[in-house]
C-alpha cells in the first residue's frame, strides 16, 4: 500500500499539474473567475498536495479510490486515539501475542512536515505555523492535537481563524506573526467566505507565508480530477505503466452533462452522482439505493446545480463491526471504507470508517475505526 499510494499520489501530481498549464483541462474544474487567479500564485513548493488523503474500498483484495481530499482532511487524530486506547486491551495483547503489530502514528509525523515547511519559509526570524479554519468546525480537537505536536517539537502553533488575520509587517493573528498556514479552511467553505479571507489573500499574493493546502490543492482535492485521470491527453503523458494503474484502481469517472445524464438513466444501479467540490458526503446520490424516478429527479437537481460528477459504483465489503448499544456491544455487518494519509507524498497511515450504507460519512451514522499493521502471524 505504501508503495501504490506513492504512485497514485505522483499520477494524481502530474495530472494536477497538467491541469495548471492546459486549459482545457483546467475548464473541466468550472472554477470560478476570482479563483483561477489564485491558482498561478507559485505556492514555494512544487508539490500541489502535501496532504492528501485516497479514500477507497478493497474490492476482492484491490484498493478502488472512491474519493481524494487535499485540504481538510481529516481523521488521523480519531484513528490515532481509538487505537490509543486499545493498546492496553486484552484484545491488542491477544494479537500482539502472534506478531508484530503496531499503530502508524499519523499527528506527528504530520507536525514534522509542517515544521520543515515552515523553516524553509526564508524568515530568519521566528516562526510560527497558524492552522486554519473557519469558527465551529467539528473537527477543532484535531487542530489543538497537531498544535500539541507542533509545542513538542518547539515550533510555536496558533489555532486561528479568517476574521483573526491582518496584514501589519507580515500576516498576523492576534499580534502574533504567522508564517506557515496549515490550511484546513475547505475551498468549497472559502469560496462561501471570500470576503473574510482579505489579509490571507494579500499576505499569500505578496509571498509573506507560506500555506501548507495551498489554493493549488484544490487540483487533487476536486473529483474533477478523478475525470481528468482518463483524459486522453493525461493518459498519453503517464505513460503504460502509469495507465495500468489507473485502469485497476481508478473507477470510470465523468463530468455530468446532459448527454452523461441521460446514458445512466437505465443503468442508476451501477453509478454515484457527486458534486466536484462538497465534502462530508454532502450532495451525493448512490444510483443503488434510489428508484429510477429519484435518480432522474437527482439528476436533474445536479444538472441545474452544475458542477457534478458521474462515477462509476464502487461496492463497499461488508465486515463485522463491533458496537456499543445501549451499554451493551452489537455486532452487525457493516460496510468499511479504507482511506490512507499521505504527507509529502510518503503513505503514513490509514483511516478506516465503516456504516450501515452509503455513503460512510460520519456525518451519516458511520464510525471511525483503528488500523494496525500486521507484519507476521502465528497460529495460537
Amino acid at each position: 500500500m505504501s508503495a501504490l499510494c506513492r504512485n497514485l499520489s505522483d499520477i494524481l501530481e502530474q495530472a494536477g499539474r497538467m491541469a495548471l498549464e492546459d486549459e482545457d483541462l483546467l475548464d473541466a474544474y468550472q472554477f470560478p473567475a476570482v479563483f483561477q487567479e489564485i491558482l498561478r500564485i507559485d505556492p514555494g513548493y512544487r508539490r500541489l498536495a502535501p496532504v492528501l488523503r485516497l479514500d477507497g474500498h478493497f474490492v476482492r483484495g484491490v484498493f478502488r479510490i472512491v474519493e481524494t481530499n487535499a485540504d481538510g482532511s481529516a481523521g488521523m487524530n480519531d484513528s490515532n486515539a481509538i487505537e490509543r486506547a486499545l493498546l492496553a486491551t486484552p484484545l491488542y495483547s491477544y494479537f500482539a501475542d502472534r506478531g508484530p503489530i503496531e499503530s502508524l502514528e499519523m499527528v506527528d509525523s504530520l507536525a514534522r512536515m509542517l515544521a520543515r515547511y515552515s523553516r524553509v519559509s526564508g524568515d530568519r526570524g521566528a516562526t510560527c505555523v497558524g492552522i486554519l479554519d473557519r469558527r465551529g468546525i467539528s473537527t477543532a480537537s484535531e487542530f489543538v492535537a497537531v498544535q500539541q505536536a507542533l509545542r513538542r517539537l518547539g515550533q510555536n502553533a496558533v489555532l486561528v481563524t479568517p476574521e483573526d488575520l491582518a496584514v501589519r509587517d507580515g500576516l498576523r493573528a492576534r499580534g502574533t506573526r504567522i508564517t506557515l498556514v496549515y490550511r484546513r479552511l475547505v475551498t468549497a467553505d472559502a469560496f462561501q467566505m471570500w470576503s473574510s479571507l482579505g489579509p490571507l489573500l494579500e499576505a499569500y499574493r505578496a509571498g509573506a507565508i507560506r500555506m501548507v493546502g495551498s489554493f493549488r490543492s484544490e487540483l487533487l482535492h476536486s473529483k474533477a480530477v478523478l475525470a481528468i485521470m482518463r483524459d486522453s491527453h493525461v493518459r498519453a503523458r503517464i505513460g503504460p505503466a502509469g495507465r495500468r494503474l489507473i485502469d485497476r484502481h481508478v473507477p470510470p469517472a465523468f463530468l455530468l452533462t446532459p448527454a452523461s445524464a441521460e446514458r445512466t438513466v437505465s443503468a442508476r444501479r451501477r453509478w454515484i452522482l457527486k458534486p466536484l467540490d462538497s465534502y462530508g458526503s454532502r450532495g451525493v446520490f448512490v444510483g443503488n439505493t434510489l428508484t429510477r424516478k429519484s435518480w432522474k429527479k437527482a439528476l436533474a437537481h445536479a444538472l441545474a446545480a452544475g458542477r457534478y460528477l458521474l462515477q462509476e459504483y464502487v461496492p463497499a465489503p461488508r465486515e463485522p463491526v463491533l458496537r456499543i448499544v445501549d451499554n451493551r456491544p452489537k455486532i452487525s455487518m457493516e460496510m468499511t471504507s479504507v482511506g490512507f494519509f499521505i504527507y509529502d507524498g510518503v503513505m503514513a497511515g490509514p483511516y478506516v470508517r465503516s456504516g450501515p450504507a452509503h455513503p460512510l460519512s460520519i456525518s451519516y451514522g458511520a464510525v471511525t475505526r483503528p488500523g494496525f499493521r500486521f507484519r507476521a502471524w502465528k497460529r495460537a
